[in-house]
């Protein structure tokens, strides 16, 4: 008789995927599954900034790509409260990957 552990529903607060998405754990992102991660591309903190826009922010390519990768044209071109896209921040810091991989999707 085989006896299976219970699984363990984790659950991940918004706080911290901010703070993942600008610390640049990608761990956290890899561990959700495709439909909480393609979900929680749809939050926006404060300054109505996504989780995108942060990473963008703070040049994580590795995170960029994974969230992009989620996400549709919606996410990728979304704007925050000043109206800047995640491209136009790229471009403000001069992160040419970053753009480049913004552009590719």
């Amino acid at each position: 008789m085989e006896i299976n552990p219970p699984t363990k529903s984790v659950e991940i607060k918004e706080k911290d995927l901010f703070k993942a998405a600008e610390k640049g754990d990608s761990s956290i992102f890899k561990s959700l599954s495709q439909d909480h991660l393609t979900k929680s591309l749809k939050l926006r903190n404060e300054d109505a900034r996504s989780l995108l826009h942060v990473a963008v922010s703070s040049a994580h390519p590795e995170v960029v790509k994974l969230l992009s990768a989620a996400a549709d044209e919606s996410v990728v071109n979304g704007i925050d409260e000043e109206g800047w896209a995640p491209i136009h921040s790229a471009a403000s810091i001069g992160n040419l990957e970053i753009m480049e991989i913004l552009l590719s999707k």
